[in-house]
């Protein structure tokens, strides 16, 4: 983890060319917040409380000069309103987070653009209460929140926490590791290893893993309907078992009720399931590995007649924005030890992998999955996929493109070629981030380029 000054020196250099931007993004916001960004006519108080916002949860910017209506109206007394400013988030904000101030000029009148960097040392307070954005607005985080903003200013997380039961058994635990990984025995030496005792104490994610897994927001609900929806035709509830052993009984239940039939295609036996089963086991995983602990609620796993709803407690770590979870690009690990030893199992592949795995899996159906992101939390949803495809992939792999590079890719292949005008129209984007995109793909040689400068076309490799 970078400490806040690599942080400072790092986003500091962005800040400039954020600038030339401005213009551009102001025109993108259309005169709408967003959870990133506050649009304020003059300074008022409540600037602070966004402000404590950002710093606990993540990066944003405030501009002020201009109003909610998109309508640039500047700011007048520019040096004694940058002092002000200064003087009331230093004096009013605890500890005093990292902010940039800066000025723009846009049709003859002044902006000014304040950003706020995420801190290290959280929570930030403002008036003894702490912040986080909700949408459009700032408002006062809740107790549960509090605590969680607590931990992480500590470098602590819910499973780092000292177990409050030291009476464990890891039966089920040491069965897997001697089935993966042929120890013999999980010793206290090596539950040391895997960071499941720290201080000489079991913690929170010893207490998971453990045989009867005393922490009460842990549990897994599955259901199984009819073709009416109300009735329900099969039931379970998992608690007071390992998360490992929660795992493997979800898949069970896949196999019970997702049908699977291998049919005889000359010399070779293909497998055609309902729905995937690597996309299940992955959202399955996830949902199990990078759930709040600290929420309550229980995991819910729905099979219906047409897909799998899988539901887990608690919204996205702080850090990661909906897109970069839902494209797969940004992996935040709410539960590092969890994860790390799903992947010394072989229960997961990879880490950080598992969204772009379950699109691999839906590649060339027609229904693809859904991921919806809430304040409290993730729902994935795995639609049937036991019919014919509905195209075949060409010789790209498609298993390492995904967001905006597929986005391109797909495009050349209905029109052949795409320019880099046309490339920042499709994506929404600005030329840098429209041009960085276009250089991986062609670095990576799956597109190759004809012409230059404005001329500049773009086509599959063949």
């Amino acid at each position: 983890m970078l400490v806040l000054s690599e942080r400072i020196m790092m986003r500091s250099l962005n800040l400039h060319l954020e600038l030339i931007y401005l213009n551009e993004r102001i025109k993108i916001i259309g005169g709408e917040e967003t959870k990133f960004i506050e649009l304020k006519k003059e300074y008022s108080d409540s600037l602070l409380k966004t402000v404590s916002a950002f710093a606990n949860y993540h990066d944003g910017k405030i501009i002020l000069g201009i109003d909610d209506t998109g309508e640039v109206t500047g700011v007048a007394n520019i040096s004694r309103l940058r002092l002000n400013i200064e003087n009331a988030i230093n004096d009013n904000i605890h500890p005093r987070p990292y902010f940039e101030m800066a000025l723009k000029e846009i049709a003859g009148k002044v902006v000014l653009l304040i950003k706020v960097l995420k801190g290290d040392y959280l929570p930030y307070y403002y008036k003894n209460k702490a912040y986080k954005r909700s949408d459009t607005s700032s408002v006062e985080v809740d107790r549960f929140e509090l605590g969680k903003l607590i931990l992480e200013g500590q470098n602590f997380s819910y499973e780092d926490l000292e177990s409050k039961n030291q009476e464990l058994e890891f039966d089920y635990l040491e069965k897997k590791f001697r089935e993966k990984k042929k120890i013999s025995s999980l010793s206290t030496d090596i539950l040391k290893s895997l960071e499941l005792i720290k201080n000489e104490k079991y913690i929170n994610a010893a207490s998971l893993l453990s045989d009867g897994n005393p922490l009460e927001n842990s549990s897994i609900v599955l259901l199984k309907y009819s073709k009416e929806l109300m009735n329900i035709n099969d039931r379970l509830i998992l608690n007071r078992i390992s998360i490992i052993e929660q795992f493997d009984q979800c898949m069970n239940f896949y196999y019970k009720h997702i049908s699977v039939q291998e049919t005889i295609n000359g010399p070779y036996r293909q497998t055609r399931e309902e729905i995937p089963a690597v996309a299940y086991r992955e959202a399955v995983a996830n949902a199990i590995i990078h759930r709040d602990y600290m929420a309550p609620g229980d995991i819910k796993i729905e099979i219906f007649e047409d897909r799998v709803e899988i539901v887990s407690p608690g919204g996205l770590p702080a850090g990661i924005s909906e897109e970069e979870y839902v494209e797969g690009r940004l992996s935040v690990m709410r539960n590092r030890i969890i994860a790390d030893i799903f992947l010394r199992l072989g229960m997961i592949e990879k880490l950080a992998t598992g969204i772009r795995r379950i699109k691999e899996y839906y590649i060339g159906y027609l229904h693809q999955p859904e991921f919806s992101v809430k304040q409290n939390s993730i729902k994935v949803v795995l639609p049937k996929a036991n019919a014919e495809k509905v195209e075949e992939p060409s010789g790209i792999e498609y298993s390492v493109l995904y967001g905006d590079e597929r986005t391109i890719v797909d495009y050349i292949k209905q029109h052949e070629e795409i320019t880099r005008k046309t490339a920042e129209d499709l994506l929404k984007k600005g030329k840098t981030q429209t041009y960085k995109t276009l250089k991986n793909l062609l670095e990576r040689r799956y597109i190759v380029s004809l012409g230059r400068g404005k001329n500049t076309r773009y086509l599959l490799m063949i």
